[in-house]
């Protein structure tokens, strides 16, 4: 019993000692950068900035587009068990005529040639603006139909 007793205390105290040495603070300050959702293309050239914008549309219209389908799917289905979705299929054409005309104004931005003219940064910027609010009509649109469904299904 002494001969454990002596070796727990000399096990705790060689651990007690050397986290001791290890557990001082470093003397400068360790500075993450803060995580950003965009990237800081601020100063590049307009190609890089374009290229940017682009990837990112392009990425957002194919998401919506899947989630588009999918609930298009659903709505099938639930159509086929005699289930009211005429209201969700409405929302679900309003989604599917803004991811049109967001992919029109993205292909739009992207056939326009990169050049550092005002005229030409105008036109992108135009161009990416109306995809951008087509994107956000079909996203609002596609949330409204699936909450349409939602209700109609809780109802039943």
């Amino acid at each position: 019993m002494k001969y454990i007793l002596s070796t727990i205390t000399l096990v705790l105290a060689i651990v007690g000692f050397s986290t001791v040495s290890y557990a001082q603070a470093p003397k400068t300050p360790v500075v993450a950068p803060a995580p950003t959702l965009f990237d800081t293309t601020a100063n590049a050239p307009l190609s890089v900035r374009k290229q940017f914008v682009e990837t990112n549309l392009r990425d957002l219209l194919s998401r919506l587009s899947d989630v588009h389908t999918r609930v298009q799917v659903a709505s099938a289905r639930l159509k086929t068990n005699s289930i009211d979705t005429i209201s969700a299929d409405l929302a679900l054409t309003t989604a599917q005529t803004a991811l049109t005309t967001a992919k029109t104004h993205l292909d739009t931005f992207t056939a326009t040639p990169v050049d550092e003219k005002p005229a030409t940064v105008t036109t992108l910027r135009t161009q990416a603006k109306l995809a951008e609010d087509n994107l956000k009509i079909a996203h609002a649109s596609i949330i409204k139909s699936l909450e349409t469904l939602k209700i109609t299904l809780q109802a039943q």
